[in-house]
């Protein structure tokens, strides 16, 4: 086997296939895509070597055609490296956004989100809201809209048995949505904005939330009911329906906790004939045993959280399920 079968018929598709290889693999890195620009040249040269050697053998042509083959040679080599680079150029910037987007869409959002407590005592008619935060970084332009799910199911009903009317008569129901506007919120901030709100059953509650943030749309949906006399949360926080529609293949849950003790319920289909909870102050109370969960207005008008109760032995429980999301930071 003479020289010239060994550089075109051996080397020239070994570096190419090598080549391809490190291109092929599931996740090349900048090491393999150099090798791969390396192989590319390599084989070029190669061919180019084995061009090189064929026209200085070729003693029947004259050396105006060796120029002339000489010069198409030498520009079909270079436009197929040029057009080798580019191609490997492509693949890596590629598989670099590919990159960037995993890592991207695996970091936490942040943005603020509904969840309340009892005003004043455990079992208070009168809850309170409040916007938290939750992310590793600041939350910007938020646009915050709470649906009360139980009061939206009657008014649903409503319409269900009136077809004929368009809209529920003023003053038949009371409020059962809110909308809140947060302009920026800290990882230190705490709590935003605060607002009360009376559920039709303290003891059986469901919400959504709708969260538009400038790290996007999320869903917010959030349940309370009250299980052997204990106050039991279930929240889940979802990305919105823009961006599941652009990642099918990914999980778009955000947030989830669920108290193991939670039991759902269904949604209310009428106003209560009585109300229910128990109307009390919502200020601090003396030699007054508070459960968690409970907010409280302090004498300075300051908003408190339970966060630790006193147990027989002299220990102080903290750990409260779901309710800690009250008096911790979530999303880091």
């Amino acid at each position: 086997m003479g020289i010239a079968e060994i550089l075109l018929g051996i080397v020239a598709p070994l570096l190419l296939t090598l080549g391809f290889g490190f291109l092929t693999l599931s996740n090349p890195t900048s090491g393999e895509f150099l090798a791969a620009r390396i192989c590319a040249v390599l084989a070029l040269l190669d061919v180019a070597g084995f061009g090189g050697y064929w026209l200085y053998a070729a003693s029947q042509l004259s050396i105006g055609w060796k120029l002339v083959i000489g010069g198409a040679l030498g520009a079909t080599i270079f436009a197929l490296g040029l057009g080798a680079q580019l191609w490997v150029d492509a693949r890596q910037y590629s598989r670099a956004q590919q990159t960037a987007s995993t890592t991207t869409s695996a970091l936490k959002p942040s943005f603020v989100f509904v969840f309340g407590a009892p005003l004043g005592d455990n079992r208070s008619a009168t809850w309170l809201m409040m916007l938290l935060h939750f992310g590793p970084e600041s939350a910007y332009n938020c646009n915050i809209d709470f649906y009360d799910n139980d009061r939206k199911n009657i008014e649903h009903l409503w319409h269900v048995k009136h077809p004929n009317l368009p809209f529920v008569p003023t003053g038949q129901f009371d409020e059962s949505q809110k909308r809140l506007y947060v302009a920026e919120a800290g990882v230190e901030d705490g709590t935003r904005q605060n607002f009360t709100w009376t559920p039709l059953d303290p003891n059986s509650q469901h919400y959504t939330v709708r969260i538009s943030c400038r790290a996007g749309a999320f869903i917010e949906k959030w349940e309370v009911t009250r299980v052997n006399g204990i106050l039991r949360a279930k929240i889940i926080i979802e990305h919105g329906p823009e961006w599941i529609r652009n990642r099918p293949e990914e999980n778009p849950l955000v947030f989830k906790c669920e108290d193991p003790e939670f039991v759902g319920t269904p949604l209310a289909t009428a106003i209560p004939g009585q109300k229910s909870g128990l109307i009390t102050h919502p200020g601090w109370k003396p030699n007054y045993r508070f459960e968690v969960p409970v907010a409280i207005i302090d004498p300075n008008g300051n908003l408190q959280i339970a966060s630790g109760i006193k147990q027989p032995d002299g220990t102080t429980r903290t750990d409260f399920g779901c309710w800690n999301i009250l008096s911790k930071h979530f999303g880091e």
